[in-house]
């Protein structure tokens, strides 16, 4: 009788054991010890990617340790943070010898070595990672030694008003070498723009200044950039901050606006790009600030906003916004509120799809060029387009996107009058989610190609 006891007595401890296994080994986690030497240093151990000062980390900065995995399953591995930044490490291992990927996130401080810990298991090691300070970028101004290029003026600018941080100017720069810069932006008229920061990667891109100061006569200022190799220059209107409206009339007023130049093809169901513009004369009576809108026909409007710095004859830009919904004359009327004239836009009827293919399809998309700054967690603006080159082989209507990848896409639609190698802008939405190198495929049909996008 003693014999069944004892096997019973057996398969309840064999029962607590596998219990406490379960509780120690099969909540999905993995068990194993790091290799170290015998002073507790990580082996092997290789940062990869140069770390500098000021420079966001992401995933191309990382380390690899190896550790013998005794129990498969999940990791989670962190180190501390030190002199701004730290190592993060998850997945899966198996049994075994396993190498471990821990990228690099944060921005390191100041330079020199920084001794990180991690454990994993019972085990723990150091490994030491040097930060080097960051070099001085090499880089010209866009349209150096003449007119500055790719430039956008924010804000308005008023005889004895300070600048706020509304007031920057965005301009455009053709990056030799990576690396810390700073670039200012003077006048002789009582403000500047300053910028500084870090070019992440070599090529053209934008770069924004930021004004202070307060702009103490009216008139049209001479802006120089200057970062010591090369400089540019673009004008900037200074009006006097009365009641802060212009008043002015459109030359036809109240009939047909006179000299209306109604500039680039409208098609039905093909969004209104930057070339559809409408250029029209007023007479200004009163310098100051104007902002015009046309009435909303057939989906599409057309608008313009800025300063009238003399009096006079002079011509306005407005552009057109929306999607025009018919092939049909349409009208539109400028607006000020006492004065207006009348202008016709022509839509034409959608052609027929064209037949193209991507460039480089199905690899790399061929001279692919990527514009603007794509930052961790900023929507995407009208600065963040890309160029790809098609051959069109029928002539017609194109309409076609990319994936969605890390948050944002591109798109693009118009209609491609000739055949042959072309070029087609794609413009951006939405918001990165993480830093690093960002695959991008564009489609159209049973072509598509890929490029790729890092994100800081």
């Amino acid at each position: 009788m003693k014999f069944p006891k004892i096997v019973l007595l057996l398969f309840i401890l064999a029962g607590v054991f596998y219990a406490c296994q379960r509780e120690l080994y099969f909540d999905g986690y993995s068990n194993g010890k790091l290799k170290h030497d015998v002073p507790g240093n990580c082996l092997p151990i290789q940062p990869h990617g140069i770390f500098r000062v000021d420079t966001a980390l992401g995933s191309n900065f990382y380390v690899e340790v190896q550790a013998d995995v005794v129990q498969p399953g999940k990791i989670d591995i962190h180190s501390d943070t030190i002199n701004g930044f730290y190592f993060h490490g998850t997945g899966t291992v198996v049994k075994g010898t396993n190498t471990i990927r821990l990228e690099a996130s944060g921005k390191p401080i100041a330079k020199g070595d920084n001794q990180f810990h991690i454990t994993y298991g019972s085990s723990a090691c150091d490994f030491i990672v040097r930060v080097e300070d960051t070099p001085d970028a090499t880089f010209t101004l866009g349209g150096s030694p003449n007119a500055c290029t790719g430039v956008f003026v924010n804000g308005t600018y008023n005889k004895n008003v300070p600048l706020s941080t509304g007031n920057s100017i965005t301009l455009l720069v053709n990056v030799n070498t990576p690396g810390r810069y700073v670039i200012k932006a003077t006048t002789n008229n009582g403000f500047q723009f300053d910028g500084n920061g870090i070019f992440q990667f070599p090529g053209v891109q934008n770069v924004t200044l930021t004004g202070s100061g307060t702009p103490v006569r009216e008139e049209i200022t001479t802006v120089m950039a200057d970062n010591i190799v090369s400089h540019c220059t673009l004008p900037i209107t200074v009006a006097v901050q009365d009641d802060g409206k212009a008043i002015f009339s459109f030359d036809g007023t109240p009939g047909a606006c006179f000299n209306a130049n109604v500039n680039g093809d409208y098609y039905a169901s093909i969004n209104s790009a930057f070339q559809n513009t409408v250029s029209l004369g007023v007479n200004v009576t009163k310098t100051g600030t104007y902002a015009i809108n046309t009435n909303t026909a057939n989906g599409f409007t057309f608008s313009a906003s800025g300063v009238f710095a003399a009096t006079g004859q002079q011509t306005v830009t407005l552009n057109a916004t929306g999607i025009p919904l018919h092939a049909e004359a349409t009208a539109f009327i400028p607006n000020t509120g006492t004065q207006a004239c009348n202008f016709t836009v022509i839509v034409q009827p959608l052609p027929p799809p064209a037949t193209f293919t991507l460039s480089g399809a199905p690899n790399a998309c061929t001279a692919a060029t990527v514009n603007g700054f794509y930052i961790h967690n900023k929507p995407l603006d009208a600065a963040n387009t890309v160029t790809l080159q098609v051959n069109v082989t029928a002539p017609g209507s194109y309409n076609f996107s990319t994936n969605t990848s890390n948050g944002f896409s591109f798109s693009t639609s118009g209609v491609f009058t000739t055949t042959g190698l072309q070029t087609v802008v794609l413009h951006g939405v939405g918001t990165p989610l993480t830093t690093g190198s960002t695959t991008i495929t564009p489609g159209f049909g049973g072509s598509a190609c890929s490029f790729t996008v890092t994100v800081i």
